[in-house]
């Protein structure tokens, strides 16, 4: 068991010391490819010749983010983007792999024009990268958005692409020391001791026969090389693939970039290195330093002795006060301030998960008492003795739990920190509930010839409104022929108001997002592109309540309006802000669960080492009862038991604590994914730590002898 323990101890933490440095790899990357296709611009290069028009927007595939730049050569010569192979003409579109794949379905290839070919890896931030070179029409060229550029290559990546759109690196490297490397570290702890009593022996004779503490590194250090080797070999493994092809991360969709690894390949290495040197460094120093200095002194005996273990008491009265704390004190003590509501319910939530585990080892200790009684009144030897052993040890049983427990609690609350969003974007993602994309904004245009194109090509069923911008009290004017308010069932007489009350809800909600004041006065006005007060909205409004076709609208907004429309639903920036947080939720979510597994384990091995203890002094039930499929009964019982309950109590208790987190003050979601893929892993660790156990004890009691000891 110790053996397959440092594998996966030194497997892991390769792993985790190897994802740092593909995080700085992949952000490195992407500083460099952004850079080198960000523009020189001509401000500030006077000096230089023009070459080319260049400017940029945002648009959205399924609710996410991509940039999208306009180019237009200037001289025959110029210089072509990275990732370019030819200038595309007017009302031509080149697109990214990843984002040809994503909007297939939302008509990209028609939104800005024809599609006539792939970016180049050499233009991407990554190979999963969404963006969009696109030429304009002719009409287009005076575009307040294009400007003159002398060239490429310019530091800080021009404000485009999807470094804008990920969380800083610093950011991500806490997440994996947090949720990967800690995580490891209690499981290379855990399997240097396992079987420790042998060792400690060992260590203390070599001492006797006076071998160096030299001398007893050695023999730990040949004990432990072959399994720690062969874990950092498996722990290359995953970023190997990586390198010979690419290939996307479960949960997030990420695609490796095989080519900025395999120029890293001895980066990994390193840290391959680095893993197998902390693994046996632990190894050593947890098997020499200290103890034999304390035998030497006669304060502690190489004999085995019964250990007597009190119920933690204390533990158990504060468990609760904990808890009440996380979930009610926030809101008595800090309900209007941020800050304190955080540090209230982070003192909670930490003092709940440190006790919750001593709680879990009383209820086991509970069903334990009734376990043995049951079996000794039926005669069922395995319950006996599980039970007893349960009762006996509640200290091994807050170890197997703690694990799980605090894992789950770990992960949910990286999930609830991440997904942590503001009040607008609630906001809108309530509207988008209720109105769907029945109502659609776009920037008015600055030509009215722009805006008559565009009308005219809209399909039946649509209303269009121009809003304008607020007045000194903060209200706005809608206007539109009066046949179009009448379709709305508006007043033309210049009396009729919206409000936030309106029984249409398409109507409510364009006052809630479309004034301060919550309210727009109605004007029967022609819709113009240049009125007093100006207009700053263009507002699309289904006549029969069905969602507008917005890919349609966006293809003639592109075309016909302006090169930035900036079509969406009622919010949707602040929609798009809050689907661009789930992504970050799934990161949250993978490597929580490998932080909950590697936890998980370590306490399964821990408790197996103990089980396997316990299964040897119980070894003669084998003879006397001639079965020793016991054992497995017993696993089943210490071991299985202990972990579904933890799984199920942790879960309960990880929903009762993120619950204060999703109140609007803080604003934070639970994930249904996160729970279930949590409550998964731990009803697999709990099965397979029980079936690992009991084939151990098996065939460790298989082998029993009579000793005269």
């Amino acid at each position: 068991m110790r053996f397959f323990a440092l594998i996966a101890a030194a497997a892991l933490l390769t792993t985790s010391l190897c994802a740092i440095v593909v995080a700085s790899v992949v952000y490195d990357g992407r500083a460099t490819k952004a850079a080198a296709r960000s523009p020189q611009t001509l401000e500030g290069n006077p000096t230089e010749r023009p070459v080319a028009l260049w400017g940029y927007t945002y648009d959205t595939v399924d609710d996410l983010q991509y940039s999208v730049i306009f180019i237009a050569p200037l001289v025959d010569d110029a210089p072509l983007p990275p990732g370019l192979t030819r200038w595309p003409g007017p009302e031509e579109v080149l697109l990214s792999p990843a984002l040809a794949k994503a909007g297939e379905a939302e008509g990209i290839s028609t939104r800005f024009g024809k599609v006539v070919g792939r970016i180049g890896p050499e233009g991407l931030e990554s190979p999963g990268e969404r963006i969009a070179y696109v030429r304009p029409p002719e009409s287009h060229l005076s575009d307040s958005r294009l400007f003159e550029i002398v060239g490429y290559g310019s530091p800080g990546g021009g404000g485009i692409g999807e470094h804008t759109l990920v969380t800083p690196l610093w950011v991500l490297r806490t997440a994996l020391v947090s949720l990967l490397v800690l995580p490891a570290v209690v499981l290379i702890a855990i399997a240097a001791r396992l079987g420790a009593a042998g060792r400690d022996r060992r260590t203390a004779l070599l001492q006797a026969l006076g071998g160096s503490w030299t001398a007893r590194a050695v023999i730990n250090l040949g004990e432990a090389a072959l399994p720690v080797a062969l874990g950092a070999i498996v722990g290359l493994l995953p970023w190997g693939l990586a390198m010979l092809a690419g290939y996307r991360i479960p949960l997030t969709g990420f695609m490796m970039p095989s080519a900025d690894l395999r120029g890293a390949w001895w980066r990994l290495c390193l840290a391959a290195l680095l893993a197998v040197l902390c693994v046996l460094v632990a190894v050593v120093l947890l098997h020499n330093v200290g103890r034999a200095r304390r035998r030497k002194s006669g304060g502690q005996s190489v004999v085995p002795r019964p250990r007597s273990e009190k119920l933690p008491t204390l533990k158990l009265a504060l468990c609760p006060l904990f808890l009440l704390l996380a979930t009610r004190g926030p809101d008595l003590f800090a309900a209007q301030s941020p800050f304190w509501f955080i540090i209230i319910y982070t003192l909670g939530v930490i003092g709940t998960l440190a006790t919750l585990p001593s709680v879990l080892s009383v209820a086991t200790a509970a069903v334990g008492r009734g376990l043995a009684g049951i079996g000794s009144k039926r005669g069922s030897s395995s319950a006996l003795v599980a039970g007893r052993w349960m009762s006996e040890q509640p200290g091994v049983t807050a170890r197997l739990v703690a694990g799980i427990v605090i894992g789950i609690g770990l992960m949910g609350q990286v999930q609830v920190h991440s997904s942590r969003i503001s009040e607008p974007m609630i906001a809108a993602e309530a509207t988008v509930k209720r109105v769907g994309g029945s109502v659609l904004t776009l920037k008015m245009p600055e030509q009215s010839a722009r805006l008559s194109s565009f009308t005219n090509e809209l399909p039946d069923g649509i209303s269009t409104l121009a809003l304008t911008q607020p007045d000194a009290q903060g209200n706005t004017t809608l206007q539109a022929p009066c046949e179009t308010l009448t379709k709305l069932r508006l007043a033309c007489d210049g009396s009729a108001k919206i409000t936030r009350a309106q029984p249409d809800k398409r109507l409510s909600e364009l006052a809630n997002w479309g004034s301060p004041s919550g309210v727009i006065i109605v004007r029967d006005k022609e819709i113009e592109a240049r009125t007093e007060p100006p207009s700053q909205q263009l507002v699309l409004i289904s006549t029969t309540g069905a969602d507008l076709p917005l890919n349609a609208v966006k293809s003639s907004a592109y075309r016909d309006l302006s090169l930035s429309p900036g079509v969406g639903t009622l919010g949707y920036s602040w929609y798009v802000g809050a689907k661009e947080r789930a992504q970050t939720v799934n990161w949250a979510i993978l490597l929580g669960l490998v932080g909950l597994v590697t936890l998980g384990v370590a306490a399964a091995v821990n408790n197996a080492g103990e089980f396997l203890r316990f299964s040897r002094a119980a070894a003669p039930l084998t003879v006397l009862t001639g079965q020793r499929r016991l054992y497995v009964a017993i696993a089943g019982w210490t071991i299985g038991l202990p972990l579904l309950l933890a799984t199920f109590v942790g879960l309960f208790v990880n929903y009762w604590l993120v619950s204060p987190m999703t109140v609007p003050l803080i604003g934070a979601r639970i994930s249904d994914s996160g729970i279930l893929a949590m409550g998964f892993a731990g009803a697999a660790l709990a099965v397979g730590s029980w079936m690992a156990g009991s084939v151990q004890a098996v065939h460790q009691a298989g082998r029993w002898s009579p000793e005269a000891d």
